[in-house]
């Protein structure tokens, strides 16, 4: 791929950002009336948080969106990796005022596979990833959306903040259940991480002086602007910006660069791929600091299961490395989407709602 010869400076776009609304691409946030032109697909995969998934689309249903808009403009996918929960019924019973498509895979693929089957059914111009444990404040997606009026070239990059269940509901109008207190996008590891000399043994490419140090990303690479050229910061360079917890893409886009690769198997690194892809065909990556969710934990996790995540996020870690060195083809959507749907022919069932 050419991401060494990549820069990632989207001033010109900004600008024109700047004088179609008169706001700034980064810092200011989507007023009430703006109104989104461009349609939207989310897509979210489910493998086994049926509580954190009910929280997660009653606030897709709060969004500030006018009705026609969801109803004319705007569809949710849900894609289940293969568990055994049905979720007929809560699809049943909560009022998107849009489309909804129910797709069940009949075991775990992986999340590369997952999301590639959310993609065949999207039909909308822009794509949102949006994790099953997210939670969004109800401007959520008209701040994506608006960072897409102008420009087919961007790849706009939302926050997390990670909430246990009891501070998250401390923060919801139990009622209404609406975000009282909007999600911070300083609490996501872009904005302030400290990298820990034990990382070393993951990413053994990264020099011995990147680590032991605390990074702040976004200061440091004003706003991603100065973090192209294969640049590193910490042990990060801009293809692992492309997070899908919480990202939206032109469609098409991620269509021509083949979507996400399914040879990734557990834990991360597929994002990032799709990432690279992406920036190699010549999409910017901007923050946007008003699109943060709130990202839901439980229980810390034991320590079996984090060594379990590390020997894949190792192995996922190898593999991204190799294949960045292959030059991808572009596709046509059509190509694409037949390549998949012979992929996934008897993989999956289409749930009726």
């Amino acid at each position: 791929m050419v991401l060494a010869r990549k820069d990632n400076d989207y001033a010109e776009i900004a600008e024109i950002f700047k004088k179609g609304v008169g706001l700034d691409i980064i810092k200011d946030v989507c007023p009430k009336k703006l109104f989104p032109r461009k349609s939207c697909s989310v897509i979210i995969p489910f493998y086994r948080d049926y509580l954190f998934l009910k929280k997660n689309l009653i606030a897709i249903a709060n969004q500030d969106l006018s009705l026609n808009y969801k109803k004319d403009k705007m569809e949710v996918i849900i894609v289940d990796g293969g568990s055994p929960i049905d979720l007929k019924k809560l699809l049943g019973s909560i009022h998107l005022n849009c489309p909804i498509t129910y797709l069940k895979l009949n075991k775990n693929y992986g999340r590369a596979t997952c999301r590639n089957l959310g993609l065949l059914y999207s039909s909308k111009e822009i794509v949102i990833f949006l994790d099953e444990d997210a939670v969004a404040a109800k401007d959520f997606i008209s701040n994506h959306l608006l960072r897409h009026e102008f420009s087919n070239k961007l790849i706009v990059a939302g926050f997390r903040e990670n909430i246990d269940l009891k501070n998250f509901d401390l923060r919801l109008d139990i009622k209404q259940q609406t975000i009282l207190r909007k999600p911070n996008y300083r609490k996501d590891f872009r904005y302030k991480r400290f990298v820990p000399s034990e990382w070393k043994e993951t990413f053994k490419n990264v020099p011995n002086g990147n680590f032991g140090k605390t990074y702040y990303i976004l200061r440091e690479s004003n706003y991603f602007k100065k973090f192209g050229n294969g640049k590193i910061i910490g042990v990060w360079n801009l293809p692992f910006m492309f997070v899908t917890c919480n990202v939206s893409a032109p469609r098409k886009c991620v269509f021509e660069v083949g979507g996400f690769d399914m040879r990734f198997k557990g834990w991360n690194m597929e994002d990032t791929h799709l990432g690279a892809k992406l920036i190699a065909r010549g999409l910017y990556v901007t923050p946007n600091l008003h699109s943060t969710v709130y990202h839901l934990i439980k229980e810390a996790p034991t320590i079996d299961f984090k060594r379990k995540k590390n020997k894949e996020y190792r192995r996922n870690i190898g593999m991204y490395e190799e294949l960045i060195k292959e030059n991808f083809v572009v596709q046509k959507e059509s190509e694409w989407k037949r390549k998949m749907e012979k992929y996934f022919k008897n993989k999956f069932t289409k749930v009726n709602l």
